[in-house]
């Protein structure tokens, strides 16, 4: 339809010409000098203006096309950075309890220990009998079971520290900035408050308990023998009746933690 009329615009200008230019010239518009002033426009013309248009609707709809594909690409790419955020979050944490996993947690241990230059602490809970719980209750209360005691840990460590689950049973959190009493506050708040969840199964109470090992130090620090130090810790309290806390090989009095 462009086309068309393009072309009968062409036919007019044409005819316009030859009916204006001849006659001032002396001539007169009419025989073969008149169908050549329509017909040289529908042979130019119509196949040019058709091949134009065309040509303009293709691109058109080329541009068109390249614009969605933009936008797809746009859209493809974000989700990859949500997935690729995502994987990494998920590659850095353990996905039964929310803390970090083993692996990101050292990582961070390790960064800690050559950036910190005051007072850090590091606290390591064993959840106790824990075999036990899963025997009597099965595995999915014991799975609660590590779900709270990953929640207690987490309301009671401050902004600046952080916890993972780095074993079955065992969890960690390092405490930048605490110092030996700030440390041990933290430990009891996280005993007490394990111990006195209340988790139910069958219409049995679930007993939950941690024994918590405790190693202070400067930074910076190593991290391998303030962990090692926490994990003697842990053991004693584990030997010496657990739901207990110990730091430096000596049993905490509760209370006065």
């Amino acid at each position: 339809m462009k086309a068309a009329a393009a072309t009968a615009a062409s036919v007019a200008v044409s005819v316009g010409i030859v009916l204006l230019l001849v006659p001032l010239l002396g001539g007169h518009p009419d025989g073969p000098g008149f169908w050549m002033s329509v017909l040289c426009p529908l042979v130019i013309a119509g196949p040019a203006s058709a091949w134009q248009f065309q040509q303009s609707e293709t691109i058109a709809r080329q541009r068109d096309a390249l614009a969605l594909m933009h936008v797809k690409l746009e859209s493809a790419h974000a989700e990859l950075k949500d997935l690729h955020a995502d994987l990494q979050v998920r590659a850095r944490t353990d996905t039964l309890t929310g803390g970090l996993n083993r692996g990101a947690f050292f990582a961070n241990l390790d960064v800690e220990s050559r950036r910190n230059a005051g007072p850090v602490a590091i606290l390591i809970a064993d959840a106790d009998h824990f075999k036990h719980v899963n025997d009597t209750f099965g595995h999915l209360v014991g799975d609660e079971a590590l779900r709270r005691i990953g929640a207690a840990i987490s309301r009671a460590i401050g902004e600046r520290c952080w916890w993972g689950r780095i074993g079955g049973e065992e969890f960690v959190a390092c405490l930048p900035g605490h110092d030996r009493a700030q440390a041990l506050q933290v430990a009891e708040r996280v005993r007490r408050s394990v111990a006195s969840a209340i988790l139910v199964s069958d219409n049995r109470p679930v007993p939950l308990s941690v024994s918590i090992g405790v190693a202070c130090g400067h930074g910076p620090f190593e991290p391998v023998d303030l962990f090692r130090r926490a994990d003697a810790d842990l053991y004693s309290a584990k030997a010496g009746g657990r739901n207990r806390i110990v730091i430096d090989g000596r049993e905490v009095n509760s209370a006065a933690a």
